[in-house]
């Protein structure tokens, strides 16, 4: 599309168009004159170039200016660790018109820019911010060597005995091992194909504070598995036995040794029981029973208030759990899925022939034959045989992994949770989810830094708050916790990849913004891009066109 930058209500504009047509008028004049004594061909000529000069001299009067909302480039940059081979297969599934490196990238406009790969240095970002337009898209298609981790996620912040769960992805040239290691200890592991594969891998916190792992492909270290675990709040437990073993009892002490507080309640005759506290017990928050007193007073209203009940020792799963289910109105089912007396788990670790049959209204826990039902309070059943001899055979952190996974599942709601998705690094924009929040805080402070949270319009006890962290270290958060701002090289492939899509993200919400701009203020207009003809290029023009009428006359 084509306008004019004239303004027809300035007086001398108009002594401007009333001059061109006067010259236009003597240029007519002056042709007549001439005509009778000049060939037809030379008068021709003295009209082309007439006419050409006075074109000229209306174009600059009138200034064209030519307006498009389409830019017709379309251009590809190429990080440093993308393959030249990989490079030209993209351009030509695209029709990429010219492709780039980080180092010869100068265009100034273009339609549309893929970037390909997630190896550019932190200037050339800025570089391009300052040649995008407002219509300019850009896109990225990522590339990732072989045999190293694309992408990684874990909770950067949790309670001590919570589930820690590691997600990602990888493409393998042959099949090989990924696991998580604590020291000498394999936490855990799980075997990979070769292709494309996406894994997770998880493990009960143990510690409290700053915790690191390591993550491993075969013997190969791939990055640091680094979170802040927060100290487990101390429970009263209440076991309700009629004959305490071996198993209930080493659980019972442990629980202890965890800093809990423990009751043990043993049915010494039919009106007579007798109590043992360890460390000082006030009301339960967990019972530990068995199926048989499933139908217990103690245990029904227990269970009617919202405490947890868990159920160890069983002999029979199929009576038993129609029992509890009787007695507390929950819906688990098992089945027998072998004739066998007891099945491996994994080392000495056993259980029942018996397993949790699917079902939407209950969970089971990833590694052990565990299920928890959440109704008034939470139930979970154990299909484990004796847990001890594993603790007896010095093996302290199996045995604590397993119950730390169930403590877990049925622990009471924490007050203010707050989480947030490790890897963070510098200068990315991340979130921060609190939730159960029992007071309604305007901010969160982290580090010097000030929070505003945005509550949740259908929850108020839910808020997020957004954060780019300024340096790379731990980071105070509330009174009793810590971030950690990752180095970029933990996990450098994923932190250049999550620089890049935040890069992009941002680009589109500014697009979006502009967009919505322009359709308040007009909702037909749409953004054009403009292109003049340089001053120096009219200048050249004029004088060639009067060069070309001066010396015509000259030529025979």
């Amino acid at each position: 599309m084509i306008a004019f930058d004239f303004d027809w209500s300035a007086p001398l504009n108009l002594v401007l168009v009333l001059l061109l047509f006067l010259l236009g008028g003597l240029q007519i004049w002056l042709l007549m004159r001439s005509s009778g004594h000049v060939s037809r061909q030379k008068l021709n000529v003295k009209i082309c170039l007439n006419l050409l000069a006075w074109l000229t001299i209306a174009s600059f009067i009138f200034q064209p200016i030519f307006r498009s909302n389409i830019l017709e480039s379309k251009i590809l940059v190429a990080g440093r660790d993308v393959p030249s081979e990989e490079v030209r297969k993209i351009k030509d599934s695209l029709k990429v018109s010219e492709v780039f490196s980080e180092r010869d990238f100068k265009v100034k406009s273009f339609d549309t820019l893929t970037l390909v790969g997630q190896n550019f240095s932190d200037s050339f970002f800025s570089k391009l911010s300052q040649s995008l337009t407002t219509n300019s898209t850009v896109n990225w298609i990522s590339y990732f060597p072989e045999n190293q981790v694309q992408s990684v996620s874990w909770k950067g912040l949790l309670r001590k005995g919570q589930l820690q769960k590691v997600t990602g992805s990888i493409h393998l040239t042959n099949p090989q091992w990924i696991k998580i290691k604590f020291g000498d200890q394999t936490l855990d592991s799980a075997r990979l194909e070769k292709g494309q594969q996406f894994f997770t891998l998880s493990f009960p916190v143990f510690t409290e504070k700053r915790t690191r792992a390591v993550l491993f492909l075969d013997d190969k270290s791939q990055g640091e598995i680094q979170f802040f675990a927060q100290s487990l709040p101390p429970l009263t437990f209440q076991f309700i036995l009629d004959n305490p073993d071996f198993e209930s009892r080493t659980l019972a002490t442990w629980l202890a040794n965890q800093g809990h507080a423990v009751e043990l309640s043993t049915n010494l005759s039919k009106d007579i029981r007798s109590k043992l506290s360890i460390n000082k017990a006030g009301d339960p928050d967990i019972i530990v029973t068995d199926p048989k007193n499933a139908g217990n007073a103690v245990v029904k209203k227990a269970f009617a208030s919202g405490k947890s009940i868990l159920f160890i020792n069983l002999t029979a799963p199929s009576s038993e759990v129609a029992s509890i289910n009787s007695s507390l109105g929950t819906k688990l089912l098992v089945k027998k899925i072998s004739n066998e007396e007891i099945l491996p788990v994994m080392g000495e670790l056993t259980k029942l022939p018996f397993e949790f049959s699917k079902s939407n209204g209950y969970i089971t826990l990833p590694k052990y034959p565990i299920a928890v039902e959440k109704a008034a309070g939470k139930i979970a059943v154990s299909l484990l045989n004796e847990t001890f001899p594993t603790l007896l055979n010095g093996d302290s952190l199996v045995y604590g992994n397993i119950w730390t996974s169930v403590l877990s599942a049925i622990h009471p709601a924490y007050k203010t949770n707050i989480e947030v998705a490790a890897p963070v690094y510098k200068n990315i924009q991340t979130e921060l989810r609190l939730n159960n929040l029992t007071e309604s805080p305007r901010s969160l402070a982290i580090a010097n830094d000030t929070l505003l949270l945005n509550y949740s319009v259908i929850n108020t006890q839910t808020a997020h708050a957004l954060y780019s962290p300024a340096e790379s270290s731990w980071l105070t958060l509330g009174e009793d916790s810590e971030i950690l701002v990752s180095d970029s090289l933990n996990f450098n492939q994923v932190y250049q990849s999550k620089r890049i899509e935040d890069f992009v993200k941002s680009r589109a919400g500014m697009q979006t913004n502009l967009s919505d701009s322009a359709k308040l203020s007009d909702s037909k207009s749409q953004p054009l891009s403009e292109s003049r003809i340089p001053d120096w290029v009219w200048f050249l023009a004029i004088l060639i066109c009067f060069t070309a009428l001066w010396l015509e006359p000259k030529f025979e």
